[in-house]
């Protein structure tokens, strides 16, 4: 199964569209390995999603998104894990092993990118993320 962490950087991105990076792991609980960084195009609508489909992509492991990205990506037959931080290789092993679970909403206002996505604790780019 290939796992797919939205990055920023070395740190999972608080916000699947700004991502800069994609990191692709395949493998199992007891052994895994990252096999390709993907680089975004860009906050595009639709893009990111499509793309993560076209790479055949099972899981997509991220910060936060909104719930349009969240439909595209479900109706590509991924699943979206939301909610997670730190490093994208040990959010990897925790999904692995059934430690790591989707939480929180998705981030409002973002099927037409019309809002103002804020900053600090409560905007989407804060601590926090889209959670």
């Amino acid at each position: 199964m290939k796992i797919a962490v939205a990055c920023i950087g070395e740190e999972i991105s608080m916000h699947f569209g700004h991502s800069e990076v994609f990191k692709v792991f395949e493998g199992t609980k007891d052994s895994f390995q990252e096999t390709k960084t993907i680089h975004s195009p860009g906050h595009g609508k639709g893009s990111l999603p499509q793309l993560l489909i076209k790479e055949k992509v099972g899981v997509l492991i991220t910060g936060g998104l909104g719930e349009g990205a969240v439909q595209k990506l479900e109706a590509g037959g991924i699943e979206v894990v939301r909610g997670a931080e730190g490093a994208p290789a040990d959010a990897v092993n925790e999904y692995l092993l059934g430690n790591l679970q989707s939480r929180g909403e998705a981030c409002k206002g973002h099927h037409d990118h019309s809002h103002d996505h804020g900053s600090g604790e409560h905007g989407c780019h804060g601590q926090g993320g889209c959670r």
